[in-house]
């Protein structure tokens, strides 16, 4: 078993485990999971919700958004 949130390792891993996930949520002040696993890689990022929870400015979220959407796609 192997946990991780880096995506450069689920890509090293994908051939040798099976991968599982669970949701998360984020409220104004949260964030919370919901532990039911799910099949298949995180397609979240857990990072940026926490700079929105801990305060930055949205200027800053919404950066890190878009650059992470960009390197997934």
């Amino acid at each position: 078993m192997v946990s991780t949130h880096d995506v450069e390792l689920t890509e090293l891993l994908r051939e040798s485990y099976a991968l599982h996930h669970f949701q998360k949520s984020i409220t104004k002040h949260q964030l919370s999971f919901d532990y039911k696993l799910r099949p298949g890689p995180l397609t979240t990022r857990n990072a940026i919700g926490l700079l929105e929870i801990a305060g930055f400015p949205a200027k800053v979220v919404a950066e890190a958004n878009r650059l992470c959407k960009q390197w997934l796609d």
